[in-house]
């Protein structure tokens, strides 16, 4: 090579290093504006859970339903507000079943089927005035009653009155015609039936 152009090349030597110089800054700036940063952090493993879930075979049951209970006997009623007397009782009902054989028909006396009697579902106690207390009045009335198809007491005869008062008997008749009975059945369907109630007034039982 001549020696002028070592000489040249020389000189040039600086020049093209800080050329070279600025073109590197150049590329490595442009690499910082169009390429996106790199998080260089191992982020730590989220543990991941698989849960399964597994369908055995059940076999089909079925569930019978529950016969009803048989309805609750009914609890009679008072009317009234005010105690009842310790003195007043009433008797138990006496049947009778002439009538509910009318209502059969003929050709059933020998064959005759089950009557339910009639149950009190509304009870009416007889007053039992305290001037009779008093006066020592006791005894008993004994009513025969007449009740309809509806559970209704439509008629009351007076049988017996061992008080010989007029005021109780009509107390009682007055109680028993206000009183309410589911009816009397036969082969499922109502039937009207006599029945005989007793009222006591005084008498310890």
């Amino acid at each position: 090579m001549p020696k002028y152009q070592k000489e040249e090349a020389r000189l040039n030597y600086q020049t093209n290093v800080e050329k070279a110089t600025i073109v590197a800054l150049i590329l490595v700036i442009l690499l910082f504006l169009f390429f996106p940063t790199f998080d260089l952090t191992r982020k730590e493993d989220s543990e991941v859970v698989f849960t399964s879930l597994s369908i055995e075979d059940i076999p089909l049951t079925r569930q019978g339903t529950r016969r009803k209970p048989p309805p609750k006997p009914a609890v009679p009623i008072p009317s009234d507000d005010d105690l009842i007397p310790e003195d007043l009782t009433i008797e138990e009902t006496d049947l009778n079943f002439d009538l509910a054989s009318e209502q059969l028909g003929p050709g059933v006396l020998s064959g005759r089927p089950a009557i339910f009697q009639p149950r009190p579902v509304f009870e009416v106690i007889p007053e039992y005035p305290q001037e009779l207390q008093k006066k020592g009045i006791e005894g008993f009335v004994k009513l025969h009653l007449h009740v309809d198809k509806a559970g209704r007491v439509i008629k009351a005869i007076v049988l017996e009155n061992t008080t010989n008062s007029k005021v109780c008997a009509n107390a009682s008749l007055s109680a028993a015609l206000k009183c309410r009975y589911i009816p009397a059945k036969s082969s499922g369907k109502a039937v009207d039936i006599w029945i005989n109630r007793t009222y006591t007034f005084g008498l310890q039982r």
